[in-house]
């Protein structure tokens, strides 16, 4: 989960084999007769989790400055859960917006992050707060050790860049962006 709003208190999913009857369980437990077959099989899914599930996502295009991005728009519980969480790569021009009902200081974390990731508050379309070149966690930091970002204002919108892209297209507190929701979608697979 990327620069998702911070969750506490919810139960950890049980074991999914927990729920399986005992006879099934005990089929669990024996060693994989092709082990390169399953390191292949990961291999195959980690290579897709760059762009993964973003077909299904809504799609925006952000502008500024005579620049325009392509962002993800992530304006669901579920979306926002996941965010860029997983993904091993963001081009230049790529994001996500997060669009939240209501202004708040909303407080991401960077808990599933594999890329370090700029991340821009905003109060409809004027910029409130950046952080910038936020790093991924450092493999196995429990989830009490994340530290979280947040906004010294409120905002309704939240938009994550790669790292660094901030700077390089002039971004700074104040600046107004256009948004505009009407974007076709990102053909499956395309960049």
């Amino acid at each position: 989960m990327t620069g998702t709003p911070r969750t506490r208190g919810r139960p950890a999913p049980s074991p999914r084999s927990a729920m399986l009857p005992s006879w099934h369980r005990s089929r669990l437990r024996r060693p994989a007769a092709l082990p390169w077959a399953a390191a292949l099989a990961l291999l195959v899914s980690a290579a897709g989790t760059a762009r993964a599930g973003a077909a299904e996502m809504p799609q925006a295009r952000v502008e500024f400055a005579g620049h325009t991005l392509r962002v993800d728009v992530a304006d669901t519980d579920a979306l926002q859960r996941r965010g860029l969480g997983g993904r091993v790569r963001l081009g230049p021009d790529e994001g996500m917006l997060f669009v939240y009902p209501e202004r708040a200081r909303h407080a991401f974390w960077m808990k599933g992050m594999l890329i370090p990731i700029d991340i821009v508050w905003l109060d409809g379309r004027r910029v409130v707060h950046i952080e910038h070149e936020v790093p991924p966690p450092a493999g196995g930091t429990p989830d009490a050790r994340l530290p979280t970002y947040q906004p010294a204002a409120p905002a309704d919108l939240v938009l994550e860049l790669a790292a660094g892209r901030a700077r390089q297209l002039g971004l700074r507190v104040g600046a107004l962006l256009r948004f505009d929701f009407g974007a076709p979608a990102r053909p499956a697979g395309g960049p």
